[in-house]
């Protein structure tokens, strides 16, 4: 019943914010709202919500890149409403994201920058051309690293996108942890799974890692701390 009164809240949700979207009313305000409406709804569901490191997002100077491991897509929903406040961004995502209906739409009004995910090299490509106009416009970038989701850190599957692109355009990364497996990974459509409202939801947002201070080692370092992290949460 859980998982049936999530989706059907969270469908009305998407509805009222694409109804505003067709109107022409839907905003970045807008978008922040309904996904702060998003981790209310998490809430109601009996699942709590912590989040540590908010103080981290007053020191930003946009644009960043937030380098974010991908459990679920409850992050994609609820980000908005963390980090939205504070500036804009956009995801790289995967293009069959764009294509599902109303939060299609949604996604699109972020101008996400999309990727096959099946050409590393032309992904890769994609990604710098798009995200130079991005971050012209002190438009910051959430990469989520793992080709899929999972709970697990697979460290070769943990890709070195975000350390490129933060070496490119001389910007810092902001490393995000998420415990999001209240929602687990659909048999069907892997994006809307069932809900397990015993798990809690947890964010850990940490201090961001200069630019000037990155070097092979980076990606080993973000994956030392989300690994970390989540052991820490697993053994509460």
């Amino acid at each position: 019943m859980v998982t049936l009164y999530f989706y059907f809240n969270l469908f009305l949700i998407f509805l009222s914010a694409y109804i505003e979207y067709i109107l022409g009313k839907y905003s970045w305000a807008r978008y922040v709202y309904y996904s702060k409406k998003i981790l209310k709804l998490v809430e109601k569901c009996g699942t709590k919500v912590k989040i540590e490191g908010i103080e981290e997002l007053e020191k930003i100077v946009p644009p960043v890149i937030f380098v974010s491991n991908h459990m679920s897509s409850l992050e994609t929903f609820i980000f908005a409403g963390i980090l939205g406040e504070y500036l804009r961004f956009t995801f790289v995502v995967k293009k069959s994201l764009l294509y599902y209906p109303i939060f299609g739409k949604l996604i699109k009004f972020t101008n996400p920058i999309a990727v096959s995910r099946k050409q590393p090299k032309k992904d890769y490509f994609v990604v710098v051309n798009q995200a130079e106009k991005l971050f012209s416009n002190k438009i910051s970038l959430v990469v989520f690293p793992q080709a899929t989701r999972s709970k697990e850190i697979d460290e070769n599957k943990f890709s070195s996108l975000a350390i490129k692109l933060a070496e490119k355009f001389k910007l810092n990364i902001i490393p995000i942890c998420v415990k999001t497996d209240f929602l687990s990974v659909g048999k069907v459509v892997r994006d809307f799974g069932k809900v397990v409202p015993q798990n809690d939801v947890r964010i850990k947002i940490f201090p961001e890692i200069k630019y000037q201070e990155i070097n092979k080692q980076t990606n080993k370092k973000i994956i030392g701390l989300f690994k970390t992290k989540l052991a820490e949460w697993y053994a509460e």
